[in-house]
């Protein structure tokens, strides 16, 4: 099976954003003029508990979001960014004090996609992760989440790795969580396979998982087949497969310029899920999605 190679329409986004209307430090069209310049092709704004209609700035497709944040004594934080949402969604009776799978549900209910945002900043659990039903991802990595703006939590992937290793394979998503616009902006991103770039395109290419996450380097080819996962991608130093089992011969390929790499199942040692990671010479970083290894 294909997942990606280089006749599909790739489209370029940020699934979280912030801007004046909650936190963030930019205007809503400050915020999309930046994302627009350096060649996205949308963004969803997701204030904190606020709803902005969808709209196009300069070729730029803006969806409509929210992020919701919900605390209580009895679950983890978390933080659930929604994409696609009407206003309605606010009249739901959602507070702080949800429960997180009720946000998750309003969400979906709603004809929007759920998102859980940076969950090792969160500080949320893989039993935790596991136990959300209805979300169409993850962020392996959210830039704000980092240094200097934040302790070093913007990288989720081991607790991710965990979470698939215990059967729960959740789609990666890289996003900025943009509130300062002093350089966190523009930095982490998906890029989604999709027709067209509408709203109702973007939303059900996020729905089924037709997406990687990048800061730079491109998946240009991956298949699956009954034995292997096969990758091409642009000229990189380190591609890297990660699975269940914590030793396998030959994991990494590392060699200046590599663009293309073979990973072979490990069936025999109960090897349940692949993912790949690829890393440039300047240090960035693309995750493909945890693929099912099927007996």
């Amino acid at each position: 099976m294909i997942l990606f190679d280089q006749s599909m329409r790739m489209l370029k986004g940020n699934t979280h954003t912030h801007t004046t209307m909650s936190d963030g430090k930019l205007t809503p069209e400050e915020a999309a003029r930046q994302y627009r310049q350096h060649g996205y092709d949308f963004i969803v704004q997701t204030d904190h508990w606020k709803h902005a209609p969808e709209r196009v700035q300069d070729g730029l497709l803006v969806l409509q979001g929210t992020e919701f944040d919900v605390y209580s004594d009895n679950q983890p934080t978390a933080h659930i960014v929604a994409v696609g949402v009407t206003e309605e969604i606010l009249e739901k009776g959602l507070s702080k004090q949800s429960d997180a799978q009720d946000v998750v549900d309003a969400i979906n209910e709603n004809g929007g996609a759920a998102i859980l945002a940076h969950p090792a900043w969160s500080m949320n659990t893989p039993q935790f992760m596991a136990s959300l039903k209805g979300i169409i991802g993850a962020e392996i990595y959210n830039t704000c989440s980092g240094t200097p703006w934040n302790a070093e939590r913007a990288d989720s992937s081991s607790l991710l790795d965990v979470t698939s290793a215990q059967g729960t394979l959740l789609p990666l998503v890289a996003a900025d969580d943009s509130h300062f616009y002093n350089g966190e902006q523009c930095r982490s991103y998906i890029m989604l396979q999709a027709d067209s770039c509408d709203s109702a395109s973007i939303l059900a290419a996020l729905k089924s998982g037709r997406f990687y996450a990048s800061q730079g380097p491109r998946f240009e080819y991956v298949e699956v087949t009954d034995d292997r996962l096969i990758i091409r991608c642009s000229p990189v130093e380190r591609i890297t497969f990660y699975s269940n089992l914590p030793w396998v011969t030959g994991r990494n390929r590392i060699c200046s310029g590599i663009q293309e790499a073979e990973y072979v199942f490990e069936k025999q040692r109960v090897e349940s899920y692949v993912r790949c990671e690829i890393v440039d010479a300047a240090g960035a970083k693309a995750w493909l999605s945890p693929i099912r290894i099927s007996r």
